[in-house]
């Protein structure tokens, strides 16, 4: 819940956790915006905030299986840059398909993504 409270505060437009409303990150193309708020808001997310380090060679590649895991459970998900950035899907994301997803691909990511 403060993890969306703080993105809004930032001036990106996301839903409260769990209120069934489809989630649209960085809509408009405002990319650079969405990177901000999720850079100051990241001390809320349920990992405590830490980043995974995508430059790692093995993390990468576990991040790799993730987003392909993602794009067969129809969520167009970008596998991270060789550079170690980390693309979030974009467009119109349907919140419930996203979780689904996330559920049934947890286990490709270090510590089963918790």
């Amino acid at each position: 819940m403060r993890f969306a409270q703080c993105m809004r505060e930032h001036g990106v437009d996301v839903p409260d956790p769990g209120s069934g409303k489809t989630m649209r990150l960085g809509k408009g193309g405002d990319r650079t915006k969405v990177r901000g708020a999720l850079k100051k808001c990241q001390s809320w997310l349920q990992v405590g905030g830490k980043m995974p380090d995508l430059k790692d060679p093995k993390i990468h590649d576990q991040y790799v299986k993730f987003a392909q895991c993602m794009r067969e459970h129809g969520v167009d998900m970008k596998d991270p840059s060789p550079d170690g950035e980390l693309q979030l899907p974009s467009g119109d994301l349907d919140s419930g398909k996203v979780q689904k997803a996330r559920e049934a691909c947890r286990g490709s990511l270090p510590g089963g993504g918790r």
